[in-house]
This record gives C-alpha cells, structure tokens and sequence, in this order.
C-alpha cells in the first residue's frame, strides 16, 4: 500500500472517531512518533505480531475479553 493510500485511510478513520477516541488515537500516534525505532521494527518484525494484534481488536470489539478483576493478582 502507497504511503498516500495510507494517509488517506488514516484521515479517513480519524474523521469517524469521537472525541474521547481521538485522544487515545492521538495517544498513540505520538507514543509511535518517539519510540525507538529499533523497539518499533521488533515488534513488527516478531513472527504473527501483526496477526495476533489484529485478532486481539476482533476481540475487543466482539466482547471477547476478559475484566480486569478475574486476573487481579491482590499485592
């Protein structure tokens, strides 16, 4: 995909988000902006990292998780 593709697609998704998700959005973009680079590659680059990301937003958005408060560990 052409890095305009991209962008365009970036906007595009942008434009549909409410407020309180544009700023996790925007979270985000600017944690990308100044993570080392070499951080960034290696979890690109970790085999089904991708994969495994994107089944994990499946996931989320279906309900498909589990709270906080089963997994707790008391410390």
């Amino acid at each position: 995909m052409e890095s305009t593709e991209i962008i365009s697609k970036i906007q595009n998704a942008v434009k549909m988000l409410p407020p309180q998700k544009l700023e996790i959005a925007l979270d985000f973009l600017e944690d990308l902006k100044i993570s080392d680079e070499a951080e960034t590659e290696a979890l690109l680059n970790e085999p089904g990292f991708l994969e495994e990301y994107r089944q994990a937003k499946v996931d989320i958005q279906s309900g498909n998780t589990v709270s906080w408060k089963d997994i707790r560990r008391d410390v």
